[in-house]
């Protein structure tokens, strides 16, 4: 059985609580500005946002973007912006949207910052 939007987010957030505090920091700050950033500029202007930064982050993100869309959607690798249908693309960007508002609260709790450290 596919786990839920919040489990599946619980089980990102932690995988990235292995990695250094460089990048825990740097994961939660982009994870706080991702459900703006698809609002403005889809999913699709997004994932090339992300495609063409170096970050370790920005790499984790995109991991979980694609196992996300290849778990729900059978979107085989979204980071590849193959073409689909609209109401697809529609459909994948409010479930990356649903699953942002889980990343978020979990990097929030997990992860240690200025505001909870």
């Amino acid at each position: 059985m596919m786990p839920s939007l919040n489990d599946w987010a619980k089980q990102r957030v932690t995988s990235i609580l292995d990695k250094s505090e460089k990048v825990q920091k740097s994961y939660k700050s982009e994870i706080k500005g991702l459900g703006s950033m698809l609002l403005q500029n889809g999913l699709y202007g997004t994932i090339a946002y992300y495609k063409v930064r170096e970050k370790d982050s920005s790499k984790e993100i995109l991991d979980h973007l694609r196992s996300l869309l290849s778990e729900r959607m059978k979107i085989s690798d979204v980071t590849e912006m193959n073409p689909i249908n609209d109401l697809d693309y529609i459909k994948a960007q409010t479930t990356v949207l649903e699953a942002v508002k889980w990343l978020r609260r979990y990097a929030d709790i997990l992860i240690e910052g200025e505001e909870n450290g």
